[in-house]
């Protein structure tokens, strides 16, 4: 994907969002809460994080590299950007709730998809799983698929394709 399209695709997301733009930002130190409550939970993610992604069947990791998740001046969005350990594809985009819905989402591009996605979900009850599903009538990029966000413990989530076909575990990095 060109970078200006990737730049169109997270500008015009963040229009459709209220409040601040990408450049308004704070990061939290505060630990990873385990409510699904998202005036808790979306700024507990702020910070920098360590992913690994797997594949089905695999035990070592397919891919790696590193997250950062800031948080805008609202609380309920986080924009992040993520690097890959080895190549040049980057990620970037948003995460976040949208409490007129009830709803979270994640809009978001990678350098080597040829679509930007966009995903919405709902807090699966047990508090500390999100199931997403893709918007329809988006293109059909690698990334848009129907997954679970799941937190782990304070210090790791995971984020699982619901075919089971990758499966990404993020560590929090220091203190971040």
């Amino acid at each position: 994907m060109k970078a200006h399209s990737i730049a169109h695709a997270i500008v015009a997301a963040l229009l459709l969002l209220p409040a601040s733009l990408p450049g308004q930002v704070r990061e939290s130190t505060a630990p990873l809460s385990l409510s699904a409550e998202p005036r808790t939970l979306i700024p507990m993610l702020a910070g920098t994080w360590h992913f690994n992604i797997y594949s089905s069947g695999n035990t070592d990791p397919v891919s790696s590299g590193q997250r950062v998740m800031r948080l805008l001046s609202d609380s309920m969005k986080l924009a992040w950007t993520e690097t890959f350990v080895g190549r040049a594809d980057t990620g970037t985009g948003v995460f976040g709730y949208n409490s007129a819905t009830g709803a979270y989402y994640v809009f978001g591009a990678y350098t080597d998809e040829t679509d930007p996605f966009v995903l919405t979900g709902r807090a699966d009850g047990s508090g500390d799983t999100i199931l997403f599903d893709p918007l329809e009538g988006l293109g059909r990029g690698g990334n848009l698929v129907a997954s679970s966000f799941r937190l782990i413990d304070p210090q790791h989530f995971e984020w699982i394709a619901s075919s089971g076909r990758w499966r990404a575990v993020f560590t929090r990095v220091g203190n971040s």
